[in-house]
């Protein structure tokens, strides 16, 4: 006899709880993706905790299943954005530890786990960009010049922003992994659930396992086995230092969606899943796509167009709303006992409930959505007071694309649209509601003006500091 019992509504579906290999259980299915807060401030980077006692409060309380923070650079001397908070040399002492631990309890104070995605932005470093001494070069797999641009102006205009990497010695890669591994224990010790390696867009750990980035010849390099290594030393050395139930991630591309026989294929990308999934020390693999360099993924090029208005009638519509769903089916085929997250594109509560009950992935990863409405989950998707039919994200589309594409850089134009959501995390940051109506233009000006008003600041500061009166008013002190 079939089984007559009554197929799960969508609500159920996206509720129920997973338990992942670690042990830890995630109430449901929905996770607060890993978004970059731009917040933090120099000259160490720490966490802002006045900040992110009101960001992270929202999301705390919005219901997800699991929150993965925004990116945490490893190592000081190479960022990939002003704001990102820093895993530096002092984070373990006071008065730095003690915000970490406050991070942690902000962002997991309604029971809900967090963890910690935790990068190395590589040749992605910006020229200038962290505390590393003038004239030093940031760090890539491979020496072998890779071509970035496209046209002249195009080239040279990205050498002058990124300037040129040098390939990683084996002492960079040991500093690398020691770094990398003290990132995972200071989130294991301030009490974090466990960490994300950030291995996709064009970060280092991607562009090791990428073969159009990675040209050595030695154990780190020259087949998809050795492309592998450092993900392999990474996993191998986190969970001697913090065994489970320590959550261990790690976010992969599915491809960089570059030309043919340039980058890494869907099926190199498939076989780095496959290692993760059967080395038996990884909890959760989030699967996302495209580089920072390259953007003809949906992930990367889907700024401007207006999202979902209204839920998808037909099944086979909702499952391809996932911008990585090919790949994700390839992923099926594993019978992976390991989670996998899915993320970019979804919107509605249906396209969610039917990826997860195809089987495509376990996981719904939600990253701008929940920018623009925080407690997305609680007030809409997990709310039976709203139907099927109007359970979906608040539609936008980033206006002002017409300024990005005046910008002769093609990495430099495409990522100002990105500067939408952190415009708005910085919103959210200061007490302040989303602006979904917010376009290009308004914020690279408020950028400018920013600034300005910034070095005005430091300079009358400067001004007044030189002054003979002050330094007596000082020694009165």
């Amino acid at each position: 006899m079939g089984d007559d019992s009554p197929k799960p509504t969508a609500i159920e579906l996206i509720s129920q709880p997973i338990t992942l290999p670690c042990g830890l259980t995630l109430p449901n299915r929905l996770v607060k993706c890993p978004m970059q807060e731009t917040l933090a401030t120099p000259p160490v980077f720490d966490p802002p905790i006045d900040k992110f006692q009101n960001l992270y409060k929202q999301w705390a309380h919005a219901k997800y299943g699991l929150i993965i923070t925004g990116q945490v650079q490893i190592d000081i001397r190479y960022l990939s954005i002003k704001g990102d908070v820093v895993c530096h040399k002092d984070s373990f002492k006071e008065p730095h530890f003690s915000k970490w631990k406050q991070w942690a309890t902000i962002s997991q104070e309604a029971g809900i786990p967090c963890i910690v995605q935790l990068a190395h932005p590589g040749r992605m470093s910006p020229a200038g960009a962290g505390e590393r001494p003038p004239g030093m070069a940031a760090i890539c797999p491979s020496s072998v010049p890779v071509e970035l641009g496209e046209g002249w102006l195009n080239k040279k205009a990205l050498n002058a922003v990124l300037g040129t990497p040098r390939e990683a010695t084996l002492d960079d890669i040991d500093a690398v992994v020691a770094a990398w591994v003290n990132g995972a224990r200071l989130a294991k010790e301030a009490g974090f659930a466990g960490c994300q390696l950030h291995g996709a867009h064009g970060f280092l750990l991607s562009q090791f396992l990428s073969p159009h980035t990675n040209r050595r010849t030695d154990d780190y390099g020259g087949s998809p086995e050795r492309r592998l290594a450092l993900l392999k030393r990474l996993v191998k050395e986190i969970r001697e230092c913090c065994p489970r139930p320590y959550c261990l991630s790690v976010k992969l591309n599915s491809a960089d969606y570059m030309a043919t026989g340039l980058g890494l294929s869907t099926d190199e990308g498939l076989e780095q899943v496959r290692w993760l999934v059967e080395c038996g020390e990884v909890d959760l693999v989030e699967i996302s796509g495209g580089n920072a360099e390259n953007k003809t993924s949906k992930l990367h090029n889907s700024f401007g167009t207006k999202s979902l208005e209204k839920a998808p009638k037909r099944e086979s519509t909702r499952i391809r709303e996932a911008y990585f769903t090919d790949f994700a089916e390839s992923v099926q085929g594993l019978n992976s006992r390991v989670p996998i997250q899915l993320s970019g594109g979804f919107r509605s509560r249906t396209g969610m409930a039917d990826a997860i009950d195809s089987g495509i992935c376990s996981l719904i990863g939600l990253g701008r959505a929940v920018v623009l409405q925080p407690d997305l989950p609680v007030t809409v998707l997990l709310n039976p007071c709203v139907s099927d039919d109007e359970a979906l994200a608040v539609p936008h589309i980033v206006k002002g694309q017409w300024f990005a594409n005046m910008i002769p850089v093609k990495v430099v134009g495409s990522g100002l649209a990105i500067q939408f959501f952190y415009h708005n995390m910085r919103r959210l940051g200061h007490g302040l509601k989303s602006d979904p109506d917010a376009s290009i233009p308004y914020i690279v000006f408020q950028g400018v003006l920013e600034t300005f008003r910034s070095g005005l600041f430091q300079t009358v500061e400067r001004m007044l500091q030189s002054f003979p009166w002050q330094s007596k008013a000082s020694k009165i002190d």
